[in-house]
């Protein structure tokens, strides 16, 4: 079994419930087994350099909270690999979509978006899903522009084609 799945059967268990949605679900398993408040678990190797990790498809996040008012949670885990499996280091407990700092995020390509965590997890509790989504605009402005840059230098490296 892999590392991030024997996590997330570890996680589900602190919350009483199982992890068994597919990996193209929204969250690795539901609180309460809701499938409103679904929960998202993000594994890090403490061992590893992991650059930029993708968090969750910017489009499939608006969707889901944005446009049908659905909640969503995450789970930071840091874990080392050891002799008979894992340890689990530390998690982050139970984290609201809307307590992510864009401080620490940012908005990739891929498709139409995805939401990278490029620096160490910084929350903030005070931030509510207005705030949050006006974090995930200015972030969208900035993938656009650098899209459209890159655009223009593809158009001019095919225009003698």
């Amino acid at each position: 079994m892999d590392d991030y799945r024997i996590i997330e059967i570890e996680i589900a268990k602190k919350f009483g419930v199982k992890a068994d949605s597919t990996r193209k679900s929204i969250g690795d398993f539901f609180i309460d087994n809701d499938p409103y408040k679904p929960v998202n678990v993000k594994s890090n190797n403490i061992a590893k350099k992991n650059y930029s990790p993708n968090i969750i498809s910017a489009k499939k996040l608006v969707k889901w909270v944005h446009e049908q008012e659905h909640e969503l949670f995450f789970v930071f885990v840091d874990y080392k690999k050891i002799k008979d499996g894992i340890e689990i280091i530390k998690d982050s407990g139970l984290v609201p979509v809307q307590h992510l700092s864009w401080e620490c995020l940012t908005i990739e390509a891929q498709g139409w978006g995805v939401i990278q965590m490029s620096k160490p997890l910084k929350i903030d509790t005070t931030q509510d899903l207005k705030g949050f989504f006006k974090g995930l605009k200015s972030a969208y402005e900035v993938y656009i522009g650098k899209e459209t840059e890159k655009m223009k230098k593809i158009k001019e490296m095919i225009k003698d084609f």
